[in-house]
């Protein structure tokens, strides 16, 4: 095995009608993405919003009073509030992974603009947890969007975008949000 395929995986004849080399990679450390072009701006936005919604009352705190509500609304056939919170905390967790990641590929200065790789998956959860905020802005005193919200907005305009396209790159998951 010669560097090449070490570096790059097994050269081999082109598949799906296109004449040369294709390249098959390993799978094991290999996942498709979509390559998307972020502003650092966008980023603190996201950032700004995970702290506003760290800052108010969760619905895992009021999780009891809310399974009250549900049990009235549905005759006691209602969703469970635990499993609700539990997807909204798993949505939110996501979201901090990837922002961690999306941090280092972007440059800090007031610029900065890089590429990040999303996943289908990360795209869902971010958007889920950006639709709830905005719900929570719009039902709850309590909760307010930051200023930087529109920037937000972009990003996931820019994200919906990116994954509605058949275009994917891979990459090596070392440059993935751990899961």
């Amino acid at each position: 095995m010669g560097l090449l395929d070490l570096m790059f995986g097994r050269s081999g004849e082109g598949q799906q009608g296109i004449e040369g080399h294709s390249y098959k990679l390993p799978e094991e450390n290999h996942e498709f993405v979509y390559p998307v072009a972020v502003r650092r701006i966008e980023l603190e936005a996201l950032e700004a919003l995970l702290a506003a919604d760290e800052a108010a009352p969760s619905l895992a705190d009021n999780a009891d009073e809310l399974q009250d509500t549900f049990d009235e609304l549905f005759d006691g056939d209602g969703p469970d509030a635990t499993a609700v919170a539990d997807r909204e905390r798993e949505a939110r967790g996501t979201v901090e992974r990837v922002l961690e990641t999306w941090r280092e590929q972007v440059p800090e200065d007031d610029d900065g603009i890089g590429v990040v790789y999303v996943q289908q998956a990360e795209f869902e959860a971010i958007r889920a947890f950006v639709k709830r905020c905005t719900d929570r802005d719009e039902r709850y005193d309590e909760f307010e969007l930051p200023e930087s919200m529109p920037a937000v907005a972009a990003l996931l305009a820019r994200l919906g975008e990116t994954t509605d396209s058949r275009y994917r790159a891979v990459v090596h998951t070392d440059l993935l949000p751990e899961a």
